[in-house]
């Protein structure tokens, strides 16, 4: 079976509310078109693993359409560069105050060697509803969010390390993953 990437094509599944992605080589980037509002509206988990070819999931107006995305798991896919990547449109990244992945709840990103950050942006991402974050084995990534800064009030755990609290995501990736003694691959926890 052969998956055409979302920019070829007019893609609508208004109801769906579980996406699995397993195991697509030979695709570079899922959706890096700009979707109608309303394609993945009801979406709340994503789960995109063993892509081995996928450099990046989406664009900023992908990610804002998924209004109800709570789960969000990246897992092996070897050359991902970076979660959310620029507009297509001349470069450019398109300003806007509406949020990406308002109501995500819980992150993870496992084994993904060329994860340099999850964004690119100059603005601050909120993410007011995130409790959970596991960045394991992603030993090139130097901070969370490239230029800008986040908010993460709720944010409770981080790599299932519920004792330390949290502040700063991006401090956070920074002295663990910035480290000479570590590389981003701290803790197998229960994710394997």
């Amino acid at each position: 079976m052969e998956l055409i990437p979302c920019q070829c094509l007019q893609v609508s599944c208004p109801n769906l509310e579980k996406l699995y992605i397993d195991r697509f080589n030979s695709i570079t980037a899922l959706c890096s078109h700009q979707l109608p509002t309303a394609s993945f509206s009801k979406l709340k988990v994503l789960t995109v693993t063993h892509c081995g070819e996928l450099r990046n999931l989406m664009s900023p107006s992908v990610a804002r359409g998924l209004l109800n995305l709570q789960i969000l798991w990246i897992r092996e896919c070897q050359s991902m560069e970076e979660v959310i990547t620029e507009e297509e449109q001349q470069g450019e990244e398109i300003m806007t105050n509406e949020p990406l992945f308002f109501r995500l709840q819980e992150l993870i990103l496992h084994k993904l060697p060329k994860l340099w950050h999850f964004f690119l942006t100059k603005r601050t991402l909120e993410f007011p509803f995130l409790r959970e974050v596991h960045i394991l084995y992603c030993p090139a990534m130097k901070t969370f969010v490239q230029q800008g800064s986040m908010s993460t009030p709720s944010l409770k755990r981080v790599n299932y390390d519920d004792e330390v609290p949290v502040v700063d995501l991006n401090e956070w990736i920074h002295q663990r993953f910035n480290s000479k003694e570590e590389d981003g691959s701290e803790s197998e926890a229960s994710i394997e």
